[in-house]
């Protein structure tokens, strides 16, 4: 077999600076993600002696990584590297090893022409991805080891299918990308398959022969066995045969939105064009030597794609197809080569220019490279909210110049806006967000002192990665499911229309109460006094470390937090409560037919569960029948402020003009507020010194009917005497 040869210091050189574009992207996109902390809680849990599990005592396998789970575990353990500062570059060794195998398919592949700028296009379009830049950090999650281990079984089938340690070595990469995805055994099962076909091609038999079973034997045997061996762990300890998530997960077949979803993703990243090229290689080597190599990749992603439109798509923007890139990017840029040579022939020009440059390649290269990675990195510099000079200025020469390319990114803003509702492509902004407050709000109690947290406390939570993590001592029940078993087998009866995907699931009536649901944490405060503005109790729980609580049984607070400092907003006459929701309406009056208390468990069918409210009860103005449309508003009693109080609440909805709530000084609207987020609240505090002295109300309002028209409020205090102790924590932007 041919090597790649001595590459010319042009070819070098680009090579490097696609490398510096991909890093240049990585670290634009660097981000963690609440989703990575489940695994990360395995990993503590298992380090701490109790097993692979969520809660202690409880066998449910609510991750899908089990192999990404170990590693980061034997890291922690061995080498003191925690999980979250482990796993983004664990995904970044991945992505170097990814790129590493891609490269020796190039140059091991048999008479192959233009070789080193076939690496030098097939790099190009896989470090200037912005897709593929997003999942280099992966958000702590295992998607570019699944990469790596799928691209290394392709290139060994590939290259070394007639020796048996390239055979062994394709089963171990495929067992491996099994333990670290559920897609695995399905990419297995394709490889298998065009093994089968691709030797009866070679010997011109469709029987299998002896040489061939035994070739079999060595590709299927290893795999079968290890992950045969992983299910049997999985049934010992766990008593399922497929992974929690799974159940959780799966509802029923769900093509409109998994459509959506590829049709994006095709647009978005030029699928459109990737697919047709590595089909024209494909072509042209199967002419030439009679071989299905570059099939193999089709073979893998096809199925893929039917199964991701079967179930819907995914919750991240096209993580399930970052192993596409670097398989499509080989057989694309070999295809540029081959309809290159058959437009050279056609207009009977020279086959390339000085020193073996082919002139052709690279003339169709440029557009191919602008197609597939314009409207994706102009995603980055839109949706994403990321704009760096050099980005700003791609975009706008590119959509100025380009034909076609308003109309492409038009396409994708429509898919983008009609998925987004169902939880589906959701940008990798809102996770980054999301996670970077959470950790944020959380990470303090991880110095939390031992024992603070009571043995039989339990919350229920719908985000249930970073904050059980960091509150490793507090048993979580799950609302979505991921992690319980009983909440992922409760069946669904949403319509696929308002389905949510991975958040259909909701606990079943009075399971909440059955598993004994008592304590709801906030975020840590370092100040008793502002902790109450979040809940109705603080407890110290460290130096300088406060943790707001609800529960709904006083006097368990005050037994389980005998012998801590405990204080209790009903008791502080510095706190005014103007309305905690728990019982009613607390003396508010309603307008119209909008205004509700509502539970965060028991909510209508069509509203996803809330996250951050204080106890047990809110104000929300999503309707039980007419969702978003309904229209209405509550207003608080009067009260008066002197110069040195501040208003408290928590808040959430919609960011429409049209909802929101409103402070009025002597009837006037002096400030008003939006929801900021529609599932989580948010903390706000606001001195009240300029109005002191007038009569105040409070008006939670909602005259929007669209999407996400509603708005919600909990917990709202009058803070006397504070003067300019404000808290330093400002409420979050979205």
């Amino acid at each position: 077999m041919s090597g790649m040869g001595r590459p010319s210091a042009v070819c070098v050189l680009g090579c490097l600076a696609w490398l510096a574009v991909l890093g240049w992207l990585s670290s634009l996109t660097w981000f963690l993600c609440d989703d990575a902390f489940i695994s990360f809680r395995y990993v503590r849990n298992l380090l701490e002696g109790h097993g692979l599990v969520f809660n202690p005592g409880e066998y449910v396998e609510g991750y899908s990584n089990f192999l990404w789970v170990l590693e980061l575990a034997a890291l922690w353990g061995l080498f003191g590297l925690r999980p979250e500062q482990a796993a983004p570059w664990l995904s970044v060794v991945c992505t170097v090893g990814s790129l590493a195998v891609m490269l020796w398919w190039v140059a091991h592949t048999p008479d192959l022409r233009h070789r080193s700028w076939v690496a030098w296009m097939a790099l190009g379009l896989v470090c200037s991805s912005a897709t593929f830049a997003v999942w280099t950090s992966g958000g702590g999650l295992e998607t570019r080891q699944f990469t790596l281990f799928v691209i290394l079984a392709v290139v060994c089938l590939s290259l070394y299918r007639h020796r048996v340690r390239g055979l062994l070595a394709a089963s171990l990469s495929l067992a491996a990308a099994a333990y670290t995805r559920p897609e695995g055994p399905l990419i297995a099962a394709c490889c298998f398959g065009w093994f089968v076909v691709q030797r009866a091609v070679e010997t011109g038999r469709l029987w299998p022969d002896r040489r061939l079973i035994r070739e079999l034997v060595w590709l299927v045997g290893p795999c079968v066995v290890l992950v045969a061996a992983h299910f049997l762990f999985r049934y010992a300890y766990y008593g399922e045969w497929l992974p929690n998530t799974y159940y959780a997960k799966h509802v029923r077949p769900w093509y409109e939105a998994g459509f959506r979803y590829v049709l994006a993703a095709a647009v978005e990243t030029g699928l459109y064009l990737l697919l047709p090229l590595a089909f024209f290689a494909l072509r042209d080597r199967w002419r030439a030597r009679r071989e299905l190599a570059y099939a193999l990749p089709l073979v893998c992603i096809v199925p893929h794609l039917a199964y991701l439109m079967r179930i819907g798509g995914d919750h991240f923007v096209y993580r399930p197809l970052d192993f596409y890139w670097p398989l499509l990017a080989v057989p694309a840029s070999v295809g540029i080569v081959c309809l290159a040579d058959r437009l050279r022939a056609w207009l009977r020009r020279p086959a390339q220019g000085r020193r073996g440059v082919p002139v052709g390649a690279l003339a169709l290269f440029l557009p191919v490279l602008f197609y597939t990675t314009f409207v994706q990195n102009a995603s980055l510099y839109w949706e994403e909210e990321i704009d760096p000079p050099l980005l700003v200025w791609a975009v706008d020469l590119g959509t100025s110049v380009a034909p076609g390319a308003l109309p492409l990114l038009a396409i994708t803003e429509d898919l983008s806006e009609s998925l987004k509702p169902r939880f589906v492509r959701v940008p990798v902004s809102i996770h980054r967000d999301f996670a970077a407050w959470r950790i944020s709000d959380w990470s303090a109690y991880e110095h939390m002192e031992r024992a603070a947290i009571p043995d039989d406390a339990v919350m229920a939570s719908g985000a249930i990665g970073i904050l059980p993590f960091y509150v490793s001592a507090l048993t979580i029940v799950d609302i979505w499911g991921l992690t319980d078993a009983t909440v992922a087998r409760n069946p669904v009866a949403t319509p696929n229309r308002h389905r949510r995907i991975a958040h259909d699931r909701r606990p079943p009536p009075g399971y909440m109460e059955a598993r004994g649901a008592n304590f709801m944490p906030q975020p840590a405060a370092r100040d008793g006094l502002w902790a109450l503005t979040r809940a109705n109790y603080a407890a110290r729980v460290g130096p300088d470390l406060w943790m707001p609580f609800d529960t709904p049984d006083h006097q368990w607070a005050l037994d389980r937090f005998s012998e801590r400092e405990l204080r209790v907003a009903s008791d502080d006459d510095r706190i005014q409560v103007l309305g905690n929701f728990e019982a009613g309406l607390d003396g508010w009056r309603l307008s119209g037919n909008a205004i509700s208390v509502e539970n965060p468990y028991d909510l209508p069918p069509f509203q996803l569960p809330t996250t951050g409210s204080s106890g047990w009860g809110f104000l929300t103005s999503f309707h039980l029948r007419q969702g978003d449309a309904a229209l209405g508003s509550a207003r608080s009693p009067q009260f008066t402020a002197g110069p040195d109080d501040a208003l408290a609440f928590l808040i959430a909805g919609g960011e429409s003009e049209h909802v929101g709530l409103r402070l009025l000084a002597d009837g006037v609207e002096v400030q008003v507020w939006r929801g900021e987020d529609p599932l989580f609240f948010n903390p706000v505090v606001y001195p009240l010194g300029a109005v002191a002295g007038q009569t105040l109300q409070l008006e939670l309002f909602d005259d929007e009917v669209g999407p996400w028209g509603h708005i919600m409020l909990d917990h709202v205090t009058l803070v006397r005497g504070v003067g300019n102790s404000w808290p330093e924590a400002q409420p979050r932007q979205p």
